[in-house]
């Protein structure tokens, strides 16, 4: 009696050991990163190549800094510029705190993340002798000093409401027998590029912001939506194409990225016999649907299990959410 019990004490440790966390328990923020501004230093006089996208290459960056905190989880890039393009809005980053929260509803994320570059320059000292006119690479002796600042907040989507704002700031110099850079033959985001004053500088910047966004995401609680007045979401199958169903509604009528609705085919109408007004319908449920992309008035999706085989969703389906 005494093994086993002692095997059914063992066989419980091993199955808490091995079970996996249940859904839900993932309580880190879910964000997007929005491309950077950099208009403040389009302003100046500009010194770099005209194909650099300072302000994305700093998104992208900051989108891996995050990642690699663990305090995040962050939507992919493809479908943020997809919900852009959608929005009509130019991914520049100028984009104020209510168009970033009406973005992060769309995309179903918590906190949406935006900011601008403030500074990205170089400023060198001392000569070199060029020795290579055709490749225009010189050597000498100099002092090469690198400069990146970026300003970033934190919105909440819910209330628009700023959370969190930090300023991360990298420097990088360099004194000694160097080799001149020629900005104008390396590719923005390059490892050449990452190798250079300025790529130090601005990865230094990028680990700033994340570390303190980081440190801020400890204490941010989105605000909670008010769904006092809010009646479970009800609409009609737009149309099939292939494996996705479309709605006939979306954000605006607030369906989100991740929603189970429950799909019913209307068996009959239930009228009153006195004005032939529709009271309510006989349905038959066919499947369960999970939301996958949400645009202003539409939302896609796809079958999550099946409830009733002998049924496939079709045009007019009535969607209740679950």
């Amino acid at each position: 009696m005494f093994k086993k019990l002692q095997l059914l004490v063992l066989l419980t440790l091993v199955i808490g050991l091995t079970i996996p966390p249940a859904y839900g328990a993932d309580h880190r923020l879910r964000v997007a990163v929005l491309p950077f501004d950099d208009g403040a230093i389009q302003g100046r006089e500009r010194w770099w190549r005209e194909d650099w996208q300072v302000g994305r290459g700093v998104s992208d960056e900051l989108v891996t800094a995050l990642f690699n905190t663990g305090k995040f989880r962050i939507i992919e890039r493809e479908q943020l510029d997809r919900v852009l393009k959608e929005q009509h809005l130019a991914s520049t980053g100028r984009i104020d705190s209510r168009t970033a929260a009406r973005i992060g509803r769309i995309l179903g994320v918590q906190i949406l993340i935006m900011g601008k570059v403030t500074e990205f320059t170089t400023d060198t000292k001392g000569g070199a002798i060029n020795v290579d006119d055709r490749r225009n690479i010189g050597i000498g002796i100099r002092s090469t000093t690198a400069r990146v600042t970026i300003d970033a907040r934190m919105v909440d989507t819910t209330s628009a409401e700023i959370k969190a704002a930090v300023t991360g700031y990298g420097e990088n110099k360099k004194t000694g027998l160097a080799l001149s850079i020629d900005y104008n033959s390396i590719v923005f985001g390059s490892d050449k590029f990452k190798k250079t004053n300025l790529g130090i500088a601005l990865r230094d910047a990028v680990a700033s912001v994340a570390s303190q966004l980081a440190e801020k995401a400890e204490a941010i609680k989105p605000a909670a939506p008010d769904i006092s007045y809010r009646k479970p979401i009800s609409c009609r199958v737009a149309t099939v194409y292939g494996s996705e169903i479309y709605l006939n509604a979306g954000a605006n009528s607030g369906i989100r990225n991740g929603m189970i609705f429950k799909v019913s085919r209307i068996i009959r109408s239930v009228k009153d016999p006195a004005t032939g007004k529709v009271l309510d319908y006989i349905t038959e449920p066919i499947a369960k649907i999970r939301v996958i992309s949400v645009k202003s008035n539409t939302a896609v999706c796809v079958i999550d299990s099946r409830i009733n085989p002998k049924y496939r969703v079709q045009k007019n389906d009535l969607v209740n959410q679950i």
